[in-house]
């Protein structure tokens, strides 16, 4: 399947079925409550648990719906899959959030820690953190109670924040290491084995057999549209914030998280899978 192709595919997955596109969209929008926590600036500890716990739970059937999208998708399928069995989703989404973090948490954090013992600083370390976090008003439990692909967004703007004098660190982790990463999942999916993501070798051998300018087209193409349906979502919330009343911003803002987010989310998971798909 060439690129055009896959995600022309891709843009149609989505609207085969909108109840399913709602339904996520809900899981989206319970997960993103914790963000009302620094909103009305809620400091009550058994609150905080509460949303946290929630969004959590929120967030791993999240990660694991898009995750039976690729394991479907990898198989042939080409309607969304059910919302069943929500025990195997949620150890799913459990299993795609250890990925994430061994991916995409883990190398950064220790190049950092690397680079801040080189540098003397070590002794600086929680308040350089606490520093990082105040300025870009994200706590460390987005990425605990938001889907994956929400929280790849939020991780490049705390690894711009913390490696700003370091952009090539930026840059080969969000061009080498996530594309790995997605590819990492979709090897997962077929093999219907965990440890399948983290077989490297065998990874960058189904990448050079599909083609490496492949995956660079690939990458480039759907993570454009990707953030291209993104911003249409922002530009609108933006316009009604101007236009119109709070209350009605509000309400466009939860109508777009329940369709337009889930939307995007959707299309890029099964552009992943059907990039990684074996003809």
């Amino acid at each position: 399947m060439n690129i055009t192709e896959l995600v022309k595919d891709s843009l149609k997955y989505p609207v085969s079925d909108w109840k399913k596109i709602v339904v996520l969209g809900i899981l989206i929008v319970i997960g993103g409550l914790s963000s009302l926590l620094n909103l009305f600036s809620i400091t009550n500890y058994v609150l905080v648990m509460i949303f946290v716990v929630i969004g959590l739970i929120s967030g791993l059937l999240v990660d694991g719906y898009l995750f039976r999208i690729v394991k479907t998708s990898v198989d042939g399928e080409n309607k969304l899959p059910k919302f069943n069995n929500w025990k195997n989703l949620l150890i799913d989404g459990v299993k795609v959030f250890l990925t994430f973090i061994i991916y995409l948490i883990l190398p950064p954090f220790i190049v950092f820690l690397i680079i801040l013992l080189l540098l003397g600083g070590s002794s600086s370390f929680g308040i350089y953190i606490t520093s990082i976090i105040g300025s870009t008003g994200m706590s460390p439990t987005i990425f605990l109670v938001t889907g994956i692909l929400t929280s790849i967004e939020n991780l490049f703007i705390i690894s711009f924040s913390l490696f700003n004098q370091y952009v090539i660190i930026v840059l080969i982790e969000f061009l080498i290491i996530l594309p790995l990463f997605l590819v990492a999942i979709a090897n997962m999916a077929y093999e219907r084995e965990f440890r399948a993501a983290f077989r490297l070798g065998e990874i960058i051998e189904i990448i050079g057999d599909i083609g490496w300018i492949s995956l660079i087209k690939w990458y480039i193409t759907t993570g454009v549209i990707f953030l291209l349906i993104f911003s249409i979502g922002t530009l609108i919330s933006f316009l009604f914030s101007v236009s119109t009343g709070s209350v009605l911003f509000y309400i466009i803002s939860l109508v777009l998280a329940l369709i337009l987010l889930p939307y995007a989310q959707i299309y890029y998971v099964r552009a992943v899978a059907l990039f990684y798909r074996p003809e």
